[in-house]
């Protein structure tokens, strides 16, 4: 008898929607890999979905705006739950990221409703974007006036922006007490310091509901070695696996909405449906935990005892392959929950 349960629902998409596929970092050396210093952190934002395949290479190259706003976009909706729907147009560039951090305010242009999205990211633009997109995440900044040589070479526009990012941590100066507000700035500075801002917004949105009653409380208190982290992570790997055999991209894993999915799995030992205990439909987790999307998708599946057996379970079922290869889908998050009498629960959310 087939203990897995499938079911979509998906919800017409207004605009077109660009998938990206997180590959693993190389061991390539020269420009294919990061420098000493940011090598850790840059894996780790690899790791978090945070970096397009794109810019996993060319680490110590200038990045251009455009780049930049691919990477902040994810940052932006993995660390908030929330999808940018708004969109500003640009006269000189199609690039839906832009578009996504024109439409949030994040950036403005540079004049003339253009943007420049292959020149190349000056530091002092970076402040800006990052103390903009702070906002928009609701972090904290402490305002204060920058305190390097070259204050004078700060433009007027950037210059609340550069204090408040050496104010908070996220940029220092670039030696002899100067910040260098044209020099460029490399895709892997790029990525590290909007690791920082993912690390401030995602402490803050967990804090949120990190104080909730089980099975809730219950995610954020799991040892990382845990061995229902460990096969919520081996379900992503064989879930992407999967997609990327039917010639699919792969997903980012979401920990909000893993912690999502550890709900469901545990609401499953009371009431084995895609009908919560309560009477509601699975798909008001995400409102309870104000995770925004505008398609969702959820399997269950009851007595595995592995990662390979549940998803393996999942795609020899018709309705629930189908729900995991929906070539829309954009995130997953994956909740395990051990019953009573040992039985594991296991819950996959995908979203758009």
């Amino acid at each position: 008898m087939k203990k897995g349960r499938g079911k979509r629902k998906v919800i017409s998409l207004a605009v077109a929607v660009a998938l990206l596929l997180v590959a693993p970092l190389t061991s390539a050396s020269g420009n294919n890999a990061p420098s000493e210093w940011s090598k850790s952190e840059v894996e780790r934002a690899i790791s978090l979905g945070l970096v397009p395949s794109s810019l996993q290479a060319r680490y110590t190259e200038p990045m251009t705006r455009a780049e930049f706003c691919a990477v902040a976009v994810l940052v932006y909706e993995i660390a908030s739950g929330n999808i940018i729907n708004f969109r500003r147009a640009f006269r000189d560039t199609i690039d839906v990221n832009v578009q996504k951090m024109g439409g949030l305010g994040v950036i403005s242009g540079i004049g003339d409703n253009l943007f420049a999205p292959d020149d190349k990211l000056t530091r002092q633009e970076a402040a800006t974007i990052l103390s903009r997109l702070m906002v928009e995440l609701s972090v904290p900044l402490v305002t204060r006036s920058p305190g390097f040589a070259d204050n004078a070479e700060i433009a007027g526009w950037a210059f609340t922006a550069v204090g408040q990012m050496q104010a908070t941590g996220i940029m220092v100066g670039t030696g002899n007490n100067r910040f260098s507000p044209l020099l460029h700035y490399s895709i892997e500075q790029g990525i590290y310091t909007l690791l920082k801002v993912y690390d401030l917004a995602s402490k803050i949105k967990l804090e949120e509901i990190v104080d909730a009653a089980p099975p809730l409380a219950g995610f954020f208190e799991l040892d990382e070695n845990s061995d229902l982290k460990r096969f919520a992570a081996e379900v992503m790997e064989c879930v992407n696996t999967e997609r990327i055999k039917a010639g699919l991209t792969g997903l980012i894993g979401m920990e909000l909405l893993s912690a999502a999915a550890t709900v469901r799995a545990a609401e499953c030992e009371t009431l084995y449906s895609h009908i919560r205990p309560d009477g509601r439909d699975f798909s008001t987790i995400l409102a309870d935990l104000s995770i925004n999307s505008r398609g969702v998708g959820e399997t269950l599946y009851r007595g595995a005892l592995s990662a390979e057996q549940a998803v393996r379970g999942w795609m020899d079922s018709p309705v629930h392959k189908e729900c995991i290869l929906i070539p829309i889908w954009e995130k997953m998050g994956v909740g395990i929950h051990r019953g009573s009498d040992g039985t594991l629960y296991w819950a996959l959310i995908l979203i758009v």
